[in-house]
């Protein structure tokens, strides 16, 4: 069955339209969660003493995920699916992430179909923010398949209209988080090639007019709002850091929540901000949910995953692919930024095991491989 997983990969494009289409954003959770379980099953033989039973939590958990019953906007099943995928993910081979990464932006030119005046929502029932989230995913990948394409120019012209598109996506959705993320992500992970070739003074001065064109440009994404030049929407910023003051102070309101938090299921019972578009009743932040939920230890976890992912990156960045190199850099950038504007990435399973797989690239099947000790 192995042979076929290039074929099975299709499940997650066929996702993101599930997604991305005003239709119940549930049914996306099928096709994700099906490829997770199909790769957990065809993993690579070393690896099915730990992979195999976590087919069995996907299958015991169907109805959670597919369902999405899980409690919103954070529960323990959202960080339970991200490292599911990500170990699923772990088991494909570094000549195949190419050919998987650039099956993802393939339903694209579908959302010409339903693209309305701005702000655009693809899909009014999953919410702005957690759709625009993975139209940032879709923009790394694109993007980056661009930057990393044979100069042909049949090619490149090929290749430009899926970033292009997505360019155009992120900025009709009218999403900051988005639009920021992605240029912080891109930027960064450019920087740091030219640096390693030497170049970096030449690309600063191109650099700097790119990051300040794209805050001071934030403003033009909702004219008609109180966003200011410096893209700080006033009424709605304010109420997202009262908001995040009041989870920052939970781990120290009660026996032991400095150790392990609130808990998942409870935590919204503590803190809401009135703003103009509603009641908050989560962090928009992804850390400061995860200290108010899991406490202390639920930083150190996630510490312990961030190192994990930077030591496999070192040892791995010479010999991948360019673009797989550079979409998981940026989208690990993406994923990490963009946790500071929001919870987007835990809100829906299907982008749940989009994070997973993505960061998952440095620890693909002989990727991790250290040079013998010879000394």
């Amino acid at each position: 069955m192995t042979k076929y997983l290039p074929l099975l990969d299709l499940l997650l494009p066929i996702a993101v339209v599930l997604f991305l289409m005003p239709i119940s954003p549930s049914i996306s959770s099928l096709p994700a969660t099906i490829w997770v379980m199909l790769q957990l099953i065809c993993s690579p033989t070393q690896k099915r003493w730990a992979l195999w039973p976590l087919a069995f939590v996907v299958l015991a958990m169907g109805r959670s995920w597919w369902l999405n019953e899980m409690p919103h906007p954070a529960a323990s099943e959202d960080i339970l699916l991200i490292i599911t995928s990500f170990l699923a993910a772990s088991g494909i081979s570094q000549n195949r992430w190419p050919q998987l990464l650039k099956t993802i932006p393939l339903p694209l030119p579908l959302l010409l179909l339903q693209l309305s005046s701005s702000p655009w929502t693809p899909n009014p029932t999953a919410g702005r923010n957690q759709t625009t989230y993975l139209i940032g995913l879709l923009a790394i990948i694109s993007i980056c398949w661009l930057w990393s394409a044979s100069k042909s120019k049949l090619n490149m012209l090929f290749v430009s209209i899926p970033a292009f598109f997505c360019i155009f996506l992120l900025w009709h959705s009218q999403s900051r988080a988005g639009v920021i993320a992605t240029a912080i992500a891109l930027l960064a992970v450019k920087l740091r090639e030219e640096h390693q070739k030497g170049e970096l003074l030449k690309f600063i001065p191109l650099a700097a007019i790119l990051g300040i064109s794209t805050i001071l440009s934030l403003k033009f994404l909702r004219p008609s709002s109180v966003i200011s030049l410096t893209g700080f929407d006033f009424i709605s910023d304010m109420g997202r850091i009262d908001i995040q003051r009041c989870y920052l102070q939970l781990p120290f309101s009660g026996s032991n929540r400095f150790i392990y938090g609130t808990g998942y299921e409870n935590s919204k019972n503590f803190c809401h901000q009135q703003v103009t578009s509603g009641i908050l009743d989560h962090a928009h932040n992804i850390y400061i949910q995860l200290w108010a939920n899991a406490g202390i230890l639920g930083l150190f976890g996630l510490g312990i995953c961030i190192y994990l992912l930077i030591d496999n990156w070192r040892k791995l960045e010479h010999s991948l692919d360019k673009f797989a190199l550079r979409t998981g850099q940026a989208a690990f950038l993406y994923i990490f930024v963009q946790g500071f504007f929001d919870v987007s990435l835990i809100h829906w399973p299907i982008t749940q095991v989009f994070t997973g797989i993505l960061l998952a690239i440095p620890l693909s099947v002989n990727g991790s491989v250290t040079t013998p000790d010879r000394s």
